[in-house]
């Protein structure tokens, strides 16, 4: 040790130093030849109100699918009425819950102020369109669209169905955001989706194609862009030719393409988990005799209780499930195909009510119960109103 105060002579610093620089040269040959790469320089974060942080993992702006929701429904012409019933209120009321969309735009063929949307606002049209045109959610953006009568290739657009299918490619493409059929409820946010990164999502159903009943994308992007375009090519009149086959085609190509940014295909349980066939729809909404209504001494006014299921209780408590009972645990959004278009008959089920939902005695009333009690809970629905309002 050296005496404190005491001048160190030259030999003694010139030793030091000697030592100082082996040590250093050691030091160099022993650290991981990336240390150099832990001494970064503190980053400069705008902390403006407007301002949200990305990680360097983040995606560019223009790979962020905006979050925004888009419905559409045609009216065959000025004098009819808009028909929401509960479901849509339930399917609209459910978007907005888990994606706090920014917008939610609904395309149609009327204007905003015209007669039709006004019966609805007033309630003339039923307590369901009332509720849907007067929500204070969020205000309901109304886009009165062109309805083609024709495609491009001079095919006749034979039924509304068909008609819809090309305003909602077109509502897209133009705008961006998620598309919703009217019977598509989500159960979950679509955010981790959305930000993935990829400028298109969309999901398989029965059979391998892609669903064309609910999708997503950036505005203007490819995937819209190239099924806006070849739908008016193929248009032959037949279901899906226009809409499923070409989603799948020019979405599965886009898979391969240099980047893969530009879809992203997920699996049928994602989006489509049920399909029109017949066992599917009894599997869905099919009342079941072996559970006791959700509503048994139900008292009105009294809130209904909540149903959170923990992490593991379906491996550990096995005997708390029914064999029928389905996991929804990865299922974003439920495209429930109801048997009414093929008149087929589900045991137990007429329409979807209050009541049905609430009383928790199918897959779909479990599904979408926990968005029904927030309604109820806040005075939305009642438990005795119909399916029509």
């Amino acid at each position: 040790m050296f005496a404190q105060g005491k001048p160190l002579t030259t030999p003694s610093v010139l030793k030091l130093a000697a030592a100082a620089s082996l040590f250093l040269v050691v030091l160099f040959f022993f650290l991981p030849h990336d240390a150099t790469s832990r001494i970064i320089p503190t980053p400069r974060v705008d902390l403006t109100p407007t301002h949200r942080p990305s990680s360097p993992s983040s995606p560019p702006r223009d790979d962020i699918i905006p979050n925004q929701v888009h419905f559409v429904y045609i009216l065959p012409n000025t004098t009819t009425n808009f028909h929401f019933q509960f479901s849509h209120f339930l399917s609209l009321y459910a978007a907005w819950h888990h994606f706090r969309p920014d917008s939610i735009h609904l395309h149609t063929n009327t204007l905003p102020t015209g007669p039709e949307i006004t019966r609805a606002r007033n309630g003339t049209a039923g307590k369901w369109n009332a509720h849907i045109f007067n929500t204070t959610l969020i205000p309901l953006q109304i886009h009165t669209v062109p309805v083609p009568t024709h495609a491009g290739n001079g095919q006749p657009l034979a039924n509304m169905e068909h008609r819809s299918d090309f305003v909602r490619v077109q509502a897209v493409h133009d705008h961006g955001g998620v598309y919703l059929d009217w019977d598509v409820h989500a159960l979950r946010d679509l955010r981790p989706l959305r930000e993935s990164g990829f400028r298109a999502v969309a999901g398989r159903q029965l059979g391998g194609q892609i669903n064309s009943g609910t999708f997503m994308s950036v505005k203007g992007g490819r995937m819209v862009r190239l099924w806006r375009e070849q739908m008016h090519v193929v248009y032959t009149g037949g279901w899906t030719t226009h809409s499923n086959e070409v989603i799948t085609r020019v979405g599965q190509r886009l898979v391969g393409e240099p980047g893969g940014r530009e879809m992203l295909i997920m699996e049928r349980e994602a989006f489509a988990p049920g399909s029109w066939r017949a066992e599917d729809t009894d599997a869905l909404f099919g009342v079941r005799g072996d559970v006791e209504s959700n509503l048994v001494g139900y008292v009105e006014g009294v809130a209904l209780p909540g149903y959170e299921e923990a992490f593991e209780a379906r491996w550990e408590r096995p005997e708390e499930f029914k064999e029928w009972e389905r996991d929804w645990s990865f299922t974003y959004l439920l495209h429930a195909f109801t048997p009414d278009r093929w008149s087929h008959k589900v045991a137990g089920f007429e329409h979807i009510t209050p009541r049905y939902v609430l009383e928790r005695r199918s897959n779909f009333a479990r599904a979408v119960y926990p968005i029904a009690k927030i309604m109820y809970d806040k005075g939305l629905i009642g438990v005795d109103d119909s399916h029509e309002g």
